[in-house]
């Protein structure tokens, strides 16, 4: 390999940052000892000078093609060499100071020729590629999400439906005890509660109403008053004789009338 001598040197000084710098004993090619050198490695090319002030360098490792191992030396205890493919090419034996600079530099070398900047970029591509599969299904899953019809909520009446058709469901002993039906109301007046009967002794209807409020702007007609039967008179409306509907709506009709006139008469 053919390199002009000038624009190495000037690479090898110029201003650009370096990617490491550092003192390494190399092994001489006649002499078996090793010589301290100032290191500096830029790419993929390691220039070693005899000081760091002096601004030509003596020489320079073209670091590709090679392998960076340990080995073993008598006089370094922290040694490795850089080893080439090629049969014919040198060995270059290098220590480091300490055991963590040694393991820096073995590191730094075998990173920097273009065949470890290959593995990098095709490990990189191979991520890269990953990565948009990846976004790719996530877009068509959310495309197909997009156009799936979406599940329509139930309508407000069917939970009401529902509701209301457990409450019809009734005790049939409260329908045979309340002989007028579901809660109803007439003039502001309810009519909802049974009697209440206490060894076949009927106590009288429970009769109640709203005489607070006012319907249309009117009073409301008084409550009848509570009347209560004692061991079950023939002209009372709940004794066993009169259990006709009938009977019962006349016995009351009257009176409900009698407190309608007064009611009436009294505005």
């Amino acid at each position: 390999m053919k390199l002009n001598e000038r624009s190495v040197a000037h690479y090898a000084t110029c201003n650009s940052p370096p990617d490491k710098t550092g003192i390494l004993f190399k092994k001489g090619e006649r002499n078996t000892a090793y010589h301290r050198r100032w290191f500096i490695l830029k790419g993929n090319m390691l220039f070693y000078f005899e000081e760091k002030e002096i601004r030509e360098p003596i020489g320079v490792i073209v670091l590709e093609g090679c392998t960076v191992e340990l080995c073993e030396s008598e006089s370094e205890e922290f040694a490795f060499a850089i080893k080439f493919d090629c049969t014919k090419a040198k060995m270059y034996k290098m220590a480091a100071e300490s055991q963590a600079a040694m393991e820096s530099w073995v590191k730094a070398l075998s990173r920097a020729s273009f065949d470890y900047m290959r593995l990098v970029v095709k490990e990189l591509e191979r991520q890269l590629e990953e990565v948009q599969e990846e976004s790719k299904s996530l877009q068509i899953k959310n495309k197909q999400k997009k156009h799936q019809p979406q599940v329509q909520a139930a309508a407000p009446g069917f939970r009401v439906a529902s509701v209301t058709g457990i409450s019809q469901l009734r005790n049939p002993l409260e329908e045979e005890l309340s002989p007028f039906g579901s809660s109803s109301r007439e003039n502001g007046v309810s009519w909802n509660k049974p009697t209440s009967v206490v060894n076949g002794i009927s106590e009288g209807w429970a009769w109640e109403g709203d005489c607070s409020g006012k319907v249309d702007g009117v009073r409301p007609p008084p409550i009848p008053p509570r009347r209560k039967t004692v061991g079950g008179l023939l002209g009372s409306p709940v004794s066993p004789g009169t259990e006709c509907f009938s009977k019962l709506h006349d016995w009351y009709g009257k009176e409900v009338a009698e407190l309608r006139i007064e009611w009436l008469q009294g505005q």
